[in-house]
């Protein structure tokens, strides 16, 4: 009988995927960092979505916690320059995660 190969040694076999591991603990990472530079109330409710060049997106779990994210851009821009990871940002787009948005409704 053949042994289940592990996981670890597909990923190891497998350069696409090794990257795409990769990318998301480096996004888990940039979550981290910058749900510590937000107010405690927002923190719930935003994500690092992804980064793309210059551009950091976050997305928000409706409307109303997007506009209120908007008025921390200038905060969070600052705070990325003076951060080693993300002195490389100079701009944040915020977006409405509309996934989130529909399993709020749905409680």
């Amino acid at each position: 009988m053949k042994h289940p190969t592990r996981i670890g040694a597909i990923v190891a076999q497998t350069p696409a995927l090794s990257r795409l591991i990769e990318r998301a603990h480096e996004l888990q990472q940039i979550d981290t960092v910058v749900g510590e530079w937000l107010p405690a109330v927002l923190r719930p409710q935003v994500k690092v979505a992804v980064t793309r060049g210059d551009t950091l997106v976050l997305t928000a779990t409706s409307a109303v916690w997007a506009t209120r994210l908007r008025y921390e851009v200038t905060e969070l821009l600052e705070r990325a320059r003076e951060s080693k990871a993300l002195a490389h940002i100079q701009r944040i787009q915020v977006r409405v995660d509309t996934t989130a948005a529909q399993e709020h409704r749905q409680r």
